[in-house]
């Protein structure tokens, strides 16, 4: 039976109808099918059950944020329920901000508010900006704080220019709204994070302009969020960075990225020079403490017994590393993947790597005692004592958390290193800094441990979806051959049901996917990067904006080097320029008329909008299957091939469908738009599985050379 009022339905139809009738525009059927569908869903809150979750993937042109928007705004008011809307990209979070919500507003009159949640380091920490300004002007504290040591001269006015315009006014502690360019240095140092804030108890709760920002989240109608920001506060319990989960209505767009956002909070990890660096400082705090703290407060025991507990702590870190070391040599070296100057390692399911336990105390208890002190430190900071000033115990707070920041995954890699897991399934991986191609790993503190999910449905499945108030997850591209079962499984939802709707554009008259002379097949790069080169060559004189998407920086920089001048003079390369500046530049070239090719990676086939003639072609240089060596994948795949699964139908063919479909997707972006869809992996249309990935394309003219 329908829970949604007849008050909700009304709101809903009048919403979309003003909406449409102010913009002189028309209703779009799969718009008004989303909007059914989201009202559909939404009607069941408060049922007997589990909460309401509902799929729903619209096609590129559906219209689907204005859809999500009208079938949940009335009943998310109605029912006093705040919408958490959660995007994956930055420019999707800026269309809501800037455009969605105010055009909806101005064109029906309706009543609401809404704020964009960030994370603490997009905040001043104004204790921070306190002991950058200490460190820059050269006065000394109870105990100097390692990220300020950082700054050097150089940084100083930036930190005394900082500090101005906030005590004038001028600047209210947004990071994005920095009044000046300022070095990463100094943002790390005048900003925090969860584990050294100090919240409810630091002297500058009140001006804090995280928590003023924060309280405004809690006050508005909708609150537009990040990915990440989500899980993390999902990792911290849920509802303490943002509102409630069971009293919220859920939108996730961009859906298809949430499986590996979620599975990149919840990985840890541990570097054992900087878990010893922690130990170190750990140590000097502890120290401190000892000099100011009478011989009868009751913290002296711990501190007594605390200085041996973290000197065994270290030199466990410090056998393993040699221990790890010693197995790694008797590994061959095509069991590595190299990357950035280092090695990994990554663990089959069964591997081991222990951790040496003998005549040690066990690790969460020296960490219990350590927490112990922080506890201390954090209700003196809030309160004062007569040992410690307010100020010292703050600082010496944040030191002691930054430090138990860096040691608290401990535990849970060293178990899962120590162990097996087949039943499981986590990912495993040990980076080193050197390339074992080249030089034999002689320094056993230059290690990395990893583990992560293979995917975060256990995370999410109980603690999101089993406590939200209601949910709907959206993308232009979420299913697999008209099936969501792919991201059902690998986020934990309780139902695979949902609703596809077809995009609003002709593509068969719009496009063109074409297959050219110069495809083959990649498997071979050498030979791969001289064809695209070479194809790329002849599109010099066309006049046209193209946009070339490659699966990895090394193809990319392969075919760079192969280029002929006059392309080069018309190449943009994503990261040689920030974003913003790239994309003028190339629109600049192209409102001249002139040819512009971007070259970028896969993050530039997502949330990238290029309307018009600035992507009149759009090169896909190889099918986007991940690497073989991404530890996740290929740890996943393993564990699917140990249950008598097929791993290439189940995990790689569905991940490189939808990547596919979102690369493709940067082409039309409008009912005008026309253009060239090149495909130069040539297994698109040579091999079954290829045809099986285009059957799952928007359908343009086929064009086979």
């Amino acid at each position: 039976m329908s829970a949604l009022t007849e008050a909700s339905k009304q709101s809903i139809q009048a919403l979309y109808s003003d909406f449409l009738r102010a913009r002189n525009l028309k209703p779009r059927l799969g718009q008004k099918q989303m909007i059914a569908e989201v009202a559909s869903i939404l009607s069941r809150i408060h049922q007997d059950g589990d909460p309401p979750i509902g799929l729903i993937e619209a096609g590129t042109g559906t219209g689907k944020t204005l859809a999500y928007l009208v079938g949940a705004l009335p009943v998310a008011l109605e029912r006093e329920m705040p919408l958490l809307i959660s995007t994956a990209t930055v420019s999707l979070q800026t269309q809501l901000i800037e455009k969605d919500l105010p055009d909806l507003v101005e064109a029906t009159d309706l009543m609401l508010t809404w704020s964009l949640a960030k994370g603490r380091r997009r905040y001043l920490c104004p204790i921070r900006l306190e002991a950058a300004l200490d460190t820059v002007s050269g006065q000394d504290a109870i105990y100097p704080d390692e990220l300020t040591l950082v700054l050097d001269s150089d940084d100083r006015h930036l930190v005394e220019g900082l500090s101005r315009a906030w005590v004038d006014g001028s600047w209210r502690g947004d990071m994005d709204q920095i009044p000046e360019v300022i070095t990463d240095a100094v943002r790390l140092a005048v900003t925090t994070d969860h584990r050294r804030c100090q919240g409810r108890q630091c002297q500058s709760f009140s001006v804090c302009p995280y928590f003023l920002a924060r309280d405004s989240w809690l006050e508005s109608d909708v609150l537009i969020v990040n990915h990440d920001l989500l899980m993390a506060d999902l990792k911290l319990g849920g509802g303490v960075i943002l509102p409630p989960l069971e009293k919220t209505i859920l939108v996730i767009d961009e859906a298809h990225q949430l499986a590996r956002v979620a599975a990149d909070q919840f990985t840890s990890q541990i570097r054992i020079a900087q878990s010893l660096g922690a130990i170190k400082s750990l140590d000097r705090v502890l120290g401190t403490l000892a000099g100011v703290l009478p011989q009868s407060h009751r913290l002296r025991s711990d501190l007594a017994r605390l200085p041996e507990s973290l000197n065994g702590l270290g030199h466990q870190l410090a056998d393993w590393g040699k221990l790890t070391l010693a197995k790694m040599r008797d590994l061959d070296e095509r069991d590595f993947s190299h990357q950035q100057g280092g090695s990994r390692y990554r663990l089959g399911l069964d591997d081991v790597f222990p951790w040496p336990t003998d005549g040690h105390e066990p690790v969460q208890q020296t960490l219990n005692k350590v927490q112990k002190i922080l506890d201390w430190l954090k209700g003196v900071s809030a309160n004062g004592s007569d040992e410690l000033s307010e100020h010292d115990a703050e600082m010496l707070a944040a030191q002691v958390a930054l430090s138990m920041g860096r040691l608290e995954s401990i535990p849970k890699v060293t178990t899962a290193m120590s162990e097996g897991t087949a039943e499981q399934g986590d990912a495993r991986w040990i980076r080193v800094g050197q390339d074992v191609r080249y030089a034999t790993p002689d320094d056993p503190t230059d290690i990395e441990f990893w583990v992560s999910p293979i995917a975060p449905a256990d995370a999410l499945r109980d603690d999101l979806w089993g406590r939200v108030g209601a949910a709907i997850l959206t993308s232009a591209t979420l299913a697999h051959q008209h099936d969501f079962k792919a991201p059902v499984e690998a986020l934990g939802l309780p139902h695979s049901s949902g609703l596809i709707v077809a995009g609003a554009f002709d593509y068969a008259r719009q496009g063109v996917l074409r297959v050219p002379a110069q495809a083959g097949d990649p498997r071979d790069e050498e030979a791969h990067a001289t064809r695209i080169s070479e194809y790329l060559n002849s599109r010099v004189d066309s006049g046209l904006g193209v946009l070339v998407l490659f699966t990895s920086w090394r193809l990319l920089f392969r075919v760079e080097e192969r280029i002929n001048q006059a392309l080069r003079e018309q190449l943009l390369v994503q990261g040689q320029l920030p974003l913003s500046e790239l994309l003028s530049a190339h629109q600049k070239k192209r409102l001249t008329g002139q040819t512009s090719v971007i070259f970028g990676l896969q993050s530039m086939a997502e949330g990238l909008d290029l309307p018009g003639d600035l992507a009149n072609e759009v090169v896909i240089t190889r099918l986007p299957f991940q690497p073989p060596d991404d530890p996740r994948e290929a740890t996943f795949a393993e564990y699917l091939k140990r249950q008598g699964r097929d791993a290439f139908a189940e995990l790689s063919m569905p991940a490189a469908t939808i990547r596919l479909r979102q690369a493709v997707g940067r082409l039309i972006r409008s009912e005008t738009d026309t253009g060239q869809i090149t495909v130069l992996d040539r297994r698109l249309v040579n091999t079954r599985w290829g045809r099986t990935l285009l059957q799952e394309l928007p359908a343009f003219q086929l064009e086979e050379q």
